[in-house]
């Protein structure tokens, strides 16, 4: 095999692979809930236009380099390079003889079907992936409901504040997702806390969806609600609300309608992943001395448990 057919033969198996994927991205809930439904078409898209791009440096060099051993490898000319004149050479009674290869057949309408099927397939799964994705999303749920949602998310960081206070979900990206890296912030003076739509969206599912499974998004969704509460508190160091939104948590988990056990794992695992964080990133939220059992940021010092 050539490296022509070499690289043929990869872009098909990564168009199979890409195109398998997102089939089972469709049919798996939690291959939905873990991996974005855009990645296998990107890796794709990255690919076919790595292998446009060599294909086109290798023409203008005027072919593939080969190795030597490729090159000893090399057939001679036959049937399949008839289009470009070759021919084979018998021996006849007169001398050589060259003889014409049969003619290459043209490229079957047939082949012409399968690509366009296979691009129509292609677009009609990005399609419905796109659906899928945008359905588990916050701007999908209705007004009504997304009302209803911030509104329980209000009461209850007011609970945690000790005073009435409002909570949004950040529609527009403002001030939360990758621009900012946050998932959460809080405008003290204005008791106004903003959440990240995918935050706001798992809490949804927790109250609304009976989503009570252990997960770790659900974890980081209630601590970050918990979290900008403290905030709103008038508490400003984050290290100090980190320490009392992991303990705040699981009485709110619980609210939402959580096992309280299940809240409490949930937040022993946040809090045991701070405690071994490193992150330049994270440094901010490094968790005081005080944060552990009976410490000076226990928050009820009497019941035993922590977080």
């Amino acid at each position: 095999m050539d490296k022509m057919d070499e690289r043929g033969t990869v872009q098909i198996a990564l168009r199979i692979g890409a195109l398998g994927f997102v089939v089972c991205w469709l049919l798996v809930r939690a291959l939905q809930e873990a991996i974005p439904f855009w990645l296998p078409f990107a890796i794709l898209l990255v690919a076919e236009v790595e292998f446009l791009a060599r294909g086109w440096r290798e023409r203008r060099r005027g072919g593939v380099a080969l190795t030597s051993t490729e090159l000893s490898a090399r057939r001679r000319p036959g049937e399949a390079d008839a289009d470009l004149g070759w021919g084979e050479i018998v021996e006849g009674e007169d001398g050589p003889v060259l003889l014409p290869p049969p003619p290459r057949p043209p490229r079957t309408r047939r082949r012409r079907i399968v690509t366009v099927l296979g691009v129509a397939v292609a677009a009609a799964l990005f399609i419905a992936a796109a659906r899928v994705d945008r359905d588990r999303s916050w701007s999908a749920l209705s007004s009504e409901r997304r009302a209803t949602a911030e509104a329980l998310f209000s009461r209850e960081a007011g609970r945690i504040a000790g005073a009435p206070v409002t909570v949004r979900c950040d529609d527009g990206y403002a001030y939360t997702g990758i621009g900012s890296d946050a998932l959460g912030v809080a405008f003290v003076r204005s008791r106004l806390a903003l959440l990240d739509p995918a935050v706001c969206r798992r809490l949804v599912a927790i109250v609304f969806d009976d989503d009570r499974r252990e997960r770790d998004d659900s974890a980081r969704a209630v601590l970050v609600l918990a979290h900008e509460a403290v905030h709103l508190g008038g508490e400003r160091d984050e290290g100090v609300t980190e320490c009392k939104g992991l303990q705040e948590g699981v009485a709110l988990g619980e609210r939402l309608g959580l096992e309280r056990a299940s809240a409490q794992r949930l937040m022993r695992t946040l809090y045991l992943r701070n405690l071994g964080e490193r992150s330049i990133t994270r440094l901010s939220y490094a968790l005081p001395d005080g944060c552990v059992d009976g410490g000076s940021l226990d928050l009820r010092p009497d019941d035993g448990a922590f977080p």
